[in-house]
């Protein structure tokens, strides 16, 4: 019997099974990143925080037999210019009253590679919260070629790049209407 997989929002008493598929996603990420320990602020989340995160902001869970087995999040920002740390991105940026950011997006190690993570993307992509204004961003080291083409190929486009964290991030932009044609099918 395929086991069934379901996706929803998560549950704040879920907080400590969505911090251990968490930090066990972004370390792994760190590693293929080659990005230096105690860099990323998604590893020193507490229980606490997630519980927060979860009430909060739109964090979508993805279970098989009850267990979390993917996450992603989604926020509203009310001024994407925070976001904006040269001329290049503010000329897009500014054209936007408003945004969503998509954060703390991981899929357990034997689930990788299977699709979950497309659907996962998909589901966040749909979500009012992204389609409200038309600009969805996220950042991700462009070191990890594996996750710059997953989201180019999702229909992000790279705004621009910078190293304040130590580390070549770049700040990827998916734009409602202009992303690939078949960029919402799993």
């Amino acid at each position: 019997m395929e086991e069934e997989i379901i996706i929803r929002d998560a549950l704040p008493e879920e907080a400590k099974k969505i911090k251990d598929l968490t930090t066990e996603a972004m370390e792994y990420y760190r590693k293929v990143s080659g990005i230096n320990q105690d860099v990323l602020e998604s590893l020193t989340e507490n229980i606490e925080s997630v519980k927060d995160r979860i009430r909060k902001h739109h964090c979508l869970v993805a279970t098989a037999n009850g267990n979390p087995i993917g996450t992603i999040t989604v926020s509203y920002c009310d001024n994407p210019m925070k976001y904006s740390f040269s001329s290049q991105t503010a000329r897009t940026l500014r054209e936007y009253r408003d945004c969503a950011y998509i954060s703390r997006f991981a899929v357990a190690e034997a689930y990788r590679d299977t699709g979950l993570g497309v659907t996962l993307m998909n589901e966040a992509l749909r979500m009012p919260v992204s389609t409200r204004s038309g600009l969805t961003l996220l950042h991700t080291a462009i070191s990890n070629v594996k996750m710059r083409d997953f989201y180019i190929n999702r229909g992000f486009t790279v705004l621009d790049s910078e190293d304040s964290r130590g580390y070549e991030r770049g700040l990827f932009a998916y734009i409602s209407g202009q992303g690939t044609k078949d960029n919402l099918t799993a």
